[in-house]
């Protein structure tokens, strides 16, 4: 499907480039980390207090350095994903939601059954291709217990924990048992700056022990125009692009090559509540101009998902997860966090609408597969059957149908009289769909030896 979208011209995007530079040169960011202050110092940066300032020259040669694509391997090695070039986005879960909902147990703080139900739907999901470690947060159970968790309910792809030096050792050494290879890329680490340019110590120590073991380091910022960056759309571009380079820049020399994604969940604060806005319209403009910038540079990109700041499964949170996940794929995102079930900007994940956004990337997933080439015979076909006949009894409607036509898994097709007999809204339906997945729902095999390494080690 021909479809795609753009923010920035061909002047802009060189410009908001040119003005990058300028920013990161003249003025600098925080790097409140001595060791990273330092090396950065070595290659030719001006360090001012926690203040660098690093030259063009710095950023271009770390971008000639990250590759374009990357592979992650899983617990299970057919679960291997590509990250860069594909057509259709890989797709991920969310993370760090404090808060679960569902009808019925409504919402309620998350504890270990939130985060084992989630683990659960991310794995028995035909969708959501990585698991990540951090998909809820609590204070009920530690990070290495999350780690532990998620090792025991999926063989997919991982996503760790980055909260600190020492809890990311920990997941990436418990990955590599889990998966048990050398040599590969096993686990996915994610780093945000503090807006406005400002990267934290913790997550300095974090990003250093990924680079260095040669994992993949989403690089991301989540800036509030009008608060943590400047009102103004492509100024906040700017900013953005700025913090995500110093950081992809700081990777590269710890360790040249290590892959990289370029991340954006930038968004507008909404100045009656200065609440995060992940809903609005302004988030899928950001995210396009920083989609542009990453493949300008040529890094694969994270950016999306089902986004809204509803507070109930309603006409609102369709709206905006079903705009925000069509600007998704429209804006070639190679990597996409904070897929299905987001609510409440960000706080919250609830298992219904985890389903209905499920489906709606399913629909898009159809509208991008295209509607394919025209048959050899398609005239002869058409010409016998003529205006008296149908097309029901032939071998091919038979044959691929289900190919050809996307099936909902909750949406009612049906008339209005069957509508009415399954006496049964939209939200009741995703809610039996969710309750028979975890039913179902029978954790990969894990061997004997890798699950008695692993609790040693925790």
């Amino acid at each position: 499907m021909l479809f795609s979208v753009e923010a920035l011209t061909k002047e802009q995007l060189e410009s908001v480039h040119e003005a990058t530079l300028d920013l990161l040169n003249r003025y600098g960011i925080v790097m409140q980390h001595a060791p990273s202050r330092e090396l950065l110092k070595k290659h030719g940066a001006k360090v001012e207090g926690e203040t660098v300032k690093i030259p063009r020259n710095l950023v271009e040669d770390a971008l000639r350095n990250v590759p374009a694509s990357f592979s992650v391997v899983g617990r299970n090695p057919k679960n291997k994903i590509t990250i860069g070039g594909q057509k259709i986005p890989v797709l991920g879960p969310g993370g760090g939601a404090i808060y679960a909902y569902d009808l019925e147990k409504g919402r309620r703080a998350v504890g270990l059954q939130e985060l084992r139900d989630i683990l659960a739907l991310t794995q028995s999901s035909t969708d959501i291709e990585a698991v990540c470690a951090g998909n809820v947060y609590s204070k009920q159970f530690s990070a290495q217990q999350a780690m532990l968790e998620t090792i025991r309910l999926s063989d997919k792809p991982m996503i760790g924990i980055s909260l600190s030096k020492k809890v990311s050792e920990d997941c990436l050494e418990m990955a590599r048992i889990a998966t048990g290879v050398t040599g590969e890329q096993y686990l996915i680490g994610v780093f945000s700056t503090n807006s406005p340019m400002l990267w934290e110590k913790n997550m300095l120590d974090s990003l250093w022990v990924y680079a260095e073991k040669n994992q993949p380091l989403i690089i991301a910022c989540a800036s509030m125009a009008g608060f943590t960056s400047p009102v103004s759309l492509i100024s906040t571009v700017v900013q953005d692009n700025a913090e995500v380079l110093a950081g992809i820049v700081l990777a590269q020399l710890i360790n040249p090559g290590v892959p990289v994604v370029y991340g954006n969940t930038s968004t507008i604060t909404d100045m009656l509540t200065m609440n995060l806005c992940i809903g609005a319209p302004e988030y899928a403009l950001i995210s396009a101009a920083a989609g542009q910038l990453a493949r300008y540079y040529g890094i694969p990109y994270r950016s999306g998902g089902g986004l809204t700041d509803a507070k109930e499964l309603d006409t609102q949170a369709g709206i905006e997860a079903a705009t925000n996940l069509l600007f998704t794929f429209a804006n070639k995102v190679d990597f996409v966090l904070q897929t299905p079930g987001v609510m409440e900007s960000f706080l919250t994940v609830s298992y219904e609408k985890w389903i209905i956004d499920e489906e709606i990337c399913g629909r898009i997933k159809r509208m991008f597969k295209g509607i394919g080439e025209l048959p050899t015979d398609a005239v002869n076909k058409i010409g016998e059957v003529g205006a008296s006949g149908h097309f029901l009894d032939k071998p091919e409607t038979l044959k691929s149908f289900r190919s050809e036509f996307y099936q909902p898994p909750v949406s009612d097709r049906s008339n209005l009289t069957g509508w009415e007999k399954k006496n049964k809204y939209l939200q009741q339906a995703a809610c039996e769909k969710w309750k028979k997945r975890l039913e179902e729902f029978v954790a990969p095999e894990l061997s004997q030896d890798v699950a008695r390494e692993l609790q040693k080690y925790v």
